[in-house]
């Protein structure tokens, strides 16, 4: 992640070519010579996605999830944490694209950072209520 997120400030080309070492963390790193080694590490790239997908499908699962007692005091709980998440979303949209202009990010870092602001939220909320 370390190295993808530094690729993004810097807008560089994340794709190496082949027996380039890579300095990362004081160690060195050969990338694979044969295209066998190469489609093992694309494969791994898709069992990655695949945990990434599956871990979003839980997240928004246990979003919609009810409550034991769901009444109304939870579902103005949830509009709240909803509308607190957005705000705190698009300010913090907003600094990145102001401070960090050459950043560029995917999906994926928005959707995650999205909803773990809104459960961190509803959570908070509904100790404190």
């Amino acid at each position: 992640m370390k190295r993808g997120f530094n690729d993004a400030i810097c807008n560089c080309d994340s794709t190496l070519t082949q027996n380039e070492e890579i300095k990362d963390n004081q160690q060195d790193i050969i990338l694979p010579d044969t295209k066998s080694e190469k489609l093992l590490d694309r494969s791994e790239l898709n069992k990655v996605h695949l945990f990434l997908v599956l871990s979003y499908i839980g997240l928004f699962t246990y979003i919609l999830s009810k409550e034991k007692v769901e009444d109304d005091y939870i579902n103005k709980l949830r509009l709240e944490s909803y509308q607190l998440s957005v705000l705190l979303f698009i300010i913090l949209s907003l600094i990145i694209f102001v401070f960090f202009k050459d950043l560029k990010l995917t999906f994926d870092y928005f959707l995650e950072s999205f909803m773990l602001i809104y459960l961190i939220i509803f959570f908070f909320k509904k100790r404190i209520y």
